[in-house]
């Protein structure tokens, strides 16, 4: 369900953004640090949304895969403990499931 909301508003946007474009289709002049360069606005919008879509697709896999490296490790930690407990039971030595208690003789009254 998560997933078909963000969609939903990943489509919205996308059609806010367009129309924002359309309505602005004048040319403007964009300022690098070595040029100039007449572009129409549509191209800038355009390109200013892509590469902050690809900043936050860099940021994302950077971000999934610290997880994917914590999953791994907490399952290693996991497995190493598992190993531990296994050891360790096989080290206890059985006792008899019934233990007879000492019961002191009782004695009987002499009359």
């Amino acid at each position: 369900m998560k997933v078909q909301w963000q969609v939903i508003v990943g489509i919205i946007l996308a059609i806010i953004i367009a129309v924002f474009a359309i309505m602005n289709v004048d040319g403007v002049e964009v300022n690098f640090l070595f040029a100039k360069a007449e572009w129409p606005l549509i191209l800038v919008i355009l390109g200013s949304v892509l590469v902050g879509c690809l900043i936050f697709f860099c940021l994302n896999i950077v971000r999934v895969n610290a997880l994917k490296k914590q999953v791994k490790t907490s399952e290693n930690a996991k497995k190493e403990l598992e190993r531990q407990l296994a050891a360790e039971k096989s080290r206890k030595v059985k006792v008899s499931e019934v233990e007879v208690a000492d019961k002191p003789e009782q004695s009987t009254p002499t009359m």
